[in-house]
């Protein structure tokens, strides 16, 4: 949808798309176990293309929407699929076939009596993955992997029918795949797919389709978080009074009193999912004190993706919850802290990657070795406290979780998105200011307050400006491109 604009499909459209372009994908040749590129924006298309590849046992790979022409290429030549289904986006693809929400009836009939010939471990999807500091993989997801987290997901967030859920994620990813498209559907819950995933749009479309399902990256929520907190100040001392009561509410009350204030985001608000990094507790304990319903989950592309969800009640606001029903974990070789690597055992980890060298790397049995850091604590829930990869090891033999650092200077008044990276065995931070702000005097400002709250080990002497971070696909930071950003806009 856009501003002033709807398109609706029905479920009956999607399935009747979906068996008609089974039909044309037979026809042109495509059998079990090819690869088929699935290369759109988010919308019923894309969901008709996966779910016609999968209808003759085929295996879909997303194509990132947003990639330059070299990463297209490089990611295209290591995926090979036989065909490319695309909508909308321009493309000059050898071997291409358009995605249309066809109806006709004698294909649809002729096709629903043709039974699926894959099965729970058959590969269902390949999905290419930069990874956060280069390293392409191609990662492999059978059938039962991305069912067995759907089944996990509806043992810990019931949504229902009557549910409207946000789609911002790419569905090229596998978090918006399996948690944000597959359940939803299963559930019969309605999606809405804004065409342009600006602020205002999405806060448009929130208020104006009652959305009461979500799943965002953290920033959003930060960006939300912000925005309540500007009009909360500006507003006169009824509305603070107001707020004010709303968090020192029991739960059963605030449900009650927060209505006016959940309207504007949906009304009746089922469940908020953060996930893709790491959400500041500063911004859950913001949203639980005014009674919104917002969860953190962890997962990796290689578990399908989900591995631990909060509850609704957790109380360390850090964590990222238990294991999903039917996963296990374990910390690695713990230090005396509790801390050590995450691995993870269970029905929605990977069949491997495409790279057996890379596979081998991994696993360990049946384990996965995350890479990342992490503790379990007292109640059963997860709490991660870095990335292996990320870590930094000063020259006095200190370790300094950049993860730390990024949130310590992003809670600080004026700075808009930061990142940290490593220089000399020293941590050197990357910022974007706050528009209306002067950036070199802002930022001197920052750097000298975040070295006043923190440790000797942890100060930083060298920082870069810039207007804005490198972003994946999926909204993250491109850690991959950190370095290079620092060298060419370090402040000297």
């Amino acid at each position: 949808m856009g501003k002033g604009k709807k398109r609706v499909v029905n479920y009956d459209q999607v399935y009747s798309g979906a068996l008609c372009m089974a039909k044309k994908l037979r026809e042109a040749g495509v059998e079990q176990g090819d690869i088929v590129g699935v290369y759109a924006p988010n919308g019923p298309e894309w969901g008709v293309a996966a779910l016609a590849a999968w209808k003759l046992g085929a295996i879909v790979a997303p194509l990132h929407v947003g990639y330059s022409e070299k990463d297209m290429s490089t990611q295209i030549a290591a995926l090979d699929p036989k065909i490319i289904l695309w909508h909308t986006v321009e493309n000059d693809f050898k071997n291409a076939m358009a995605i249309e929400l066809c109806a006709d009836e004698a294909s649809v009939e002729q096709e629903s009596r043709i039974p699926s010939p894959a099965g729970p471990d058959d590969e269902a999807a390949r999905i290419y993955t930069s990874g956060s500091t280069g390293n392409p993989k191609m990662v492999r997801l059978s059938h039962g992997n991305i069912i067995s987290n759907v089944e996990m997901m509806e043992k810990t967030v019931l949504i229902h029918a009557s549910d409207v859920g946000l789609s911002l994620l790419p569905l090229s990813h596998a978090m918006e795949l399996s948690v944000g498209m597959i359940y939803p559907l299963s559930r019969g819950v309605t999606l809405v797919l804004p065409r342009v995933v600006a602020a205002s749009e999405i806060l448009g479309a929130m208020e104006e389709e009652k959305i009461s399902f979500m799943i965002a990256v953290p920033r959003l929520y930060r960006n939300i978080m912000q925005g309540i907190s500007k009009k909360i100040d500006a507003a006169g001392p009824l509305m603070r009074a107001y707020v004010g009561l709303i968090r020192w509410s029991p739960a059963w009350l605030k449900k009650l009193i927060n209505k006016p204030l959940m309207k504007k985001f949906g009304g009746d608000i089922t469940i908020w999912v953060s996930g893709g990094s790491r959400l500041d507790p500063e911004i859950l304990a913001f949203f639980r004190d005014l009674g919104f319903p917002l969860r953190q989950g962890y997962g990796l592309t290689e578990t399908s993706p989900g591995v631990a969800f909060q509850q609704a009640d957790e109380e360390i606001l850090d964590s990222i919850g238990k294991p999903l029903p039917g996963i296990e974990v374990r910390i690695h070789e713990p230090d005396k802290e509790g801390n050590g690597e995450l691995w993870i055992r269970g029905p929605n980890v990977m069949l491997g990657y495409v790279d057996e060298a890379q596979t081998a790397e991994v696993m360990e049995d049946d384990w996965f070795k995350t890479g990342d850091i992490a503790k379990i604590n007292a109640n059963g829930s997860i709490t991660l406290t870095g990335r292996s990869k990320r870590l930094i090891v000063t020259e006095a033999g200190k370790n300094v979780v950049p993860e730390d650092l990024e949130v310590v200077l992003e809670r600080l008044p004026r700075v808009k998105e930061a990142a940290v990276t490593e220089k000399d065995m020293r941590p050197a931070a990357i910022l974007a200011i706050d528009e209306g702000h002067d950036p070199q005097e802002t930022a001197k400002q920052v750097i000298r307050e975040f070295n006043s709250i923190v440790s000797g080990h942890k100060q930083i002497a060298r920082y870069a400006i810039v207007d804005e971070l490198p972003k994946t696909p999926l909204g993250k930071v491109s850690l991959k491109q950190l370095p290079e950003l620092f060298d060419k806009h370090e402040v000297k």
